[in-house]
């Protein structure tokens, strides 16, 4: 006697796998709206309980910088596109929040000081 072959709705299906219980577990990305500026990742911090020694901890970017960030103080920061877009997003994903959302309303912001105090 000939088996049936099972149906594709029939067929049984892997359960998905368990998560890593040893992986830092950050929050869901969030879309608040509007411009990021250095005083609201400061207040999103702020609202999510972290310090910037926790941040620095964990994103391996220094204390001057975070500050720096948050207070837009660009002369205490590294003069390079890079860097600037690399340590908002980190700190964006350290608080849950989009880092593309973050990024594309920051670095502008940093990019228009530079531009202010480049040498002619």
């Amino acid at each position: 006697m000939a088996k049936k072959k099972k149906t594709e709705s029939e067929v049984e299906t892997p359960e998905a796998e368990a998560p890593d219980t040893n992986e830092t577990q950050r929050p869901a990305p969030s879309k608040p709206t509007g411009a990021f500026d250095g005083a609201r990742i400061k207040k999103e911090r702020e609202k999510k309980g972290m310090t910037h020694e926790e941040i620095s901890a964990r994103t391996k970017i220094s204390l001057k910088v975070l500050r720096a960030l948050e207070d837009e103080r660009y002369e205490d920061m590294p003069n390079a596109r890079v860097y600037i877009r690399g340590f908002v997003r980190c700190v964006a994903r350290e608080l849950g929040l989009d880092q593309d959302d973050v990024s594309t309303s920051y670095v502008p912001r940093w990019e228009a000081w530079v531009a202010r105090h480049a040498e002619p």
